[in-house]
């Protein structure tokens, strides 16, 4: 079988370092143009840079998902860019500043940073690109969430539940919008060694008053049946190229696990 998206023109969101650059890389590999985005200017240039010896159609733009109403910029840059056109959104977001953390210890300002980001943003971005997926009659929106979305942990509980409804939505898009060849598909990922998954854990290490390493080995390591963390690049960006062939135009309003069976959540 022959997977062929060469050419394809994708937006990724929080896309210069961890999942979203390792996502961004592998697509960049399989001849995709590109638009980058992230709130620190300087890694995203440096994210840009690194991908253009892979294809020199990758740009940046700076935006930030905790403040849907600045996402308009962002869209118009990438639809300039990519030539009025785009034919993917890969929804991936960092986390709250607070995170981990239980809902007591939690305030009302960071839920709205966490809904902001998690979900209102994805909605906001969705609502601009739609638009021009129905009139090319063909589009992929991919929106990346966490098993514990299934299986909800109380550390977890901003994330968990500001992005639940992103199941939701991509069933509600499933229906009005596949007579457009537009597809909407969430994927649940499990852990993906990442700076950023580190400085979560560091955290709550800290709070917890144990060591990074044995934390690792309980919360990430063991948990999987595989014993291992996922490899971003090889086996989630290998998923979402699939998605983005023409082999997935069947696969829509669904929720796909990529988490080394880490869930017990049937």
């Amino acid at each position: 079988m022959n997977v062929n998206i060469n050419g394809k023109k994708v937006l990724i969101t929080a896309s210069s370092e961890g999942i979203g650059f390792g996502i961004a890389k592998k697509l960049a590999r399989e001849g995709c143009r590109l638009v980058l985005t992230s709130r620190n200017k300087e890694k995203l240039n440096k994210a840009v840079e690194s991908l253009k010896k892979y294809n020199p159609e990758v740009y940046g733009f700076p935006s930030d998902l905790s403040k849907p109403d600045s996402l308009d910029d962002l869209v118009s840059f990438a639809l300039e860019k990519l030539g009025n056109d785009i034919d993917a959104l890969i929804y991936n977001t960092g986390n709250p500043p607070s995170e981990p953390s239980t809902f007591a210890e939690t305030t009302m300002e960071d839920w709205l940073y966490s809904v902001n980001l998690y979900l209102l943003s994805a909605i906001k971005l969705t609502k601009l690109l739609l638009p021009h997926m129905v009139r090319k009659r063909n589009g992929r929106l991919i929106y990346l969430s966490s098993w514990t979305v299934k299986q909800p942990q109380s550390i977890f509980v901003l994330a968990d539940v500001s992005r639940s409804p992103l199941i939701q939505l991509v069933k509600i898009i499933s229906k009005d919008y596949g007579q457009f060849n537009v597809t909407a598909n969430v994927i649940l990922m499990g852990s993906f060694e990442t700076e950023g998954a580190k400085r979560s854990l560091r955290r709550l290490a800290e709070k917890l008053g144990i060591s990074f390493d044995e934390l690792w080995q309980k919360e990430v390591i063991s948990r999987s049946p595989l014993k291992r963390t996922g490899d971003v690049e090889k086996e989630l960006g290998s998923l979402i190229t699939y998605l983005l062939s023409e082999f997935s135009s069947y696969i829509t309003g669904s929720v796909i696990q990529i988490d080394g069976g880490t869930s017990d959540a049937i």
